[in-house]
C-alpha cells in the first residue's frame, strides 16, 4: 500500500482492496475488516478506493478529529496542488510532534463539536 502524510502529521495509507475483485465497497465482513487493519497497521487514517477513509485513534474523540481535519487538510491540500508547483510535507518527527499536540489539545475541538451537536 501507499503510504501519504497530511498536513497535520498523521500518517495515512491507501488499501488496496483490489484482491476482493468487484465488491459493493463497504467493510462488510471480517475478511475485509481484517485486510482494512493489516493494512493499516500503525496508521491512523486509511484511504479507500472509491469509498472516502476510516480513521481510527486511541478515543473517540481522536478518531473523530483525525476524520474532520483529514477531510479539511484533503481539501486543502488538493487546492494547493492544483496551484502547481512543490507542496511542502511534514517530516515525520513533526508529523509526531504535531500529532501529539492534537492528542493533548483535542478536548478543546471536542466541547465545541458537542455544543454544536447537542441541542
Amino acid at each position: 500500500h501507499t503510504r501519504f502524510r497530511n498536513v497535520t502529521g498523521v500518517q495515512t495509507c491507501a488499501l488496496p482492496i483490489s484482491q476482493f475483485g468487484i465488491t459493493d465497497i463497504v467493510i462488510s465482513s471480517f475478511e475485509r475488516g481484517t485486510a482494512l487493519a493489516t493494512a493499516l497497521g500503525d496508521k491512523s487514517v486509511i484511504l479507500l478506493r472509491a469509498h472516502g477513509f476510516v480513521t481510527v485513534g486511541p478515543s473517540v474523540e481522536a478518531a473523530v478529529f483525525r476524520a474532520i481535519y483529514t477531510e479539511i487538510n484533503s481539501r486543502v491540500q488538493a487546492q494547493a496542488a492544483a496551484l502547481g508547483g512543490h507542496m511542502a510535507s511534514l517530516e515525520e518527527e513533526e508529523g509526531r510532534l504535531a500529532d501529539a499536540m492534537n492528542l493533548v489539545t483535542i478536548g478543546r475541538s471536542w466541547e465545541l463539536w458537542k455544543r454544536r451537536v447537542t441541542p
